[in-house]
């Protein structure tokens, strides 16, 4: 990574390759501090058939997904987007949501949290071993971890699908 008084830039192959709580590859590309506290940005692939994380609120940040490579499927509320390549989903702080990849093929997303803190959330659930797919309906995350990262695994509401 090269940071100069004009820019940062960020080859493709440069990021800090991180534990994916869901499989696939996981790769940090712009950190909390590298925007100055503005956003953090993740390359994330979602392995074939993955139901993703368990439905979940993030209160301090909104999350955005591009859909680089296959069909992203992200579930908000009570809507079900289903978002090729190309296409932008942005789910407000506060809502609950779950992205997830039901096809045979990966799917590639840049995903990015607003404003930054999310630097080492990845990094904590995997390390912790918090059961961010496959978590028990009812289950909580750890109360500190919530806490630092604003954070709760939800259900959608009712008669959503």
């Amino acid at each position: 990574m090269e940071t100069h008084q004009n820019g940062l830039f960020i080859a493709p192959t440069e990021g800090k390759l991180l534990t994916n709580p869901i499989g696939g590859t996981m790769i940090a590309k712009l950190s909390d501090v590298d925007s100055n506290g503005a956003f953090s940005v993740f390359e994330n692939v979602l392995p074939a058939n993955s139901a993703g994380p368990h439905p979940h609120i993030h209160h301090q940040h909104e999350e955005f997904f591009y859909v680089l490579e296959g069909t992203l499927t992200l579930h908000i509320a009570s809507t079900i987007h289903t978002a090729p390549v190309g296409s932008w989903l942005v789910v407000p702080r506060g809502m609950v949501h779950q992205p997830s990849n039901p096809s045979n093929f990966p799917t590639r997303v840049l995903l990015m949290f607003s404003p930054a803190g999310m630097d080492t959330f990845f990094d904590e659930i995997a390390q912790r071993r918090i059961p961010f797919q496959g978590a028990p309906a009812g289950y909580a995350a750890p109360a500190d971890f919530a806490q630092k990262y604003n954070f709760e695994f939800a259900e959608f509401p009712t008669g959503s699908s």
